[in-house]
């Protein structure tokens, strides 16, 4: 199967092209007057469907070197099923895996937590060891 390689925009009469970075994010220009930094990273898809960029007629480079337009004609009212696919697998390859944990994990308790006032030692108890009676042997 095909997996993305880039997007390209048309902005400022040229075709700029965008890649992902090693967690399949795109980075884009703020377009929003609000603070913060003036670029963020989006998905694929939040690429794709963004209310400014989705007008710059956003084209698919896949992997197989073929181009594929997203909307059809570059007209954003018709988003194409095969391109907003592609999108959405290229998200979920780079989705974050939440890591499962087994309620028997859970279970466990700490053996070696100290007790209170850090003392190991009760006096108080008479240990059946310090009877010499219980030792056949004198060794």
């Amino acid at each position: 199967m095909v997996d993305i390689v880039s997007i390209s925009i048309y902005t400022g009469n040229q075709r700029v092209k965008l890649t992902p970075d090693s967690y399949g994010k795109f980075l884009i220009p703020r377009y929003a007057k609000s603070s913060g930094p003036p670029l963020y990273n989006v998905t694929a898809v939040q690429l794709i469907t963004h209310p400014k960029i989705k007008y710059m007629d956003p084209v698919l480079s896949l992997s197989d070197g073929s181009k594929l337009r997203v909307y059809q004609g570059g007209d954003p009212t018709g988003l194409i099923v095969m391109a907003i696919s592609l999108c959405e697998k290229h998200d979920n390859k780079y989705k974050k895996k939440i890591p499962v944990f087994s309620k028997q994990e859970k279970a466990f308790k700490r053996l070696d937590f100290p007790y209170p006032n850090n003392s190991y030692v009760d006096n108080t108890i008479d240990y059946p060891w310090d009877d010499p009676d219980l030792y056949d042997d004198p060794d």
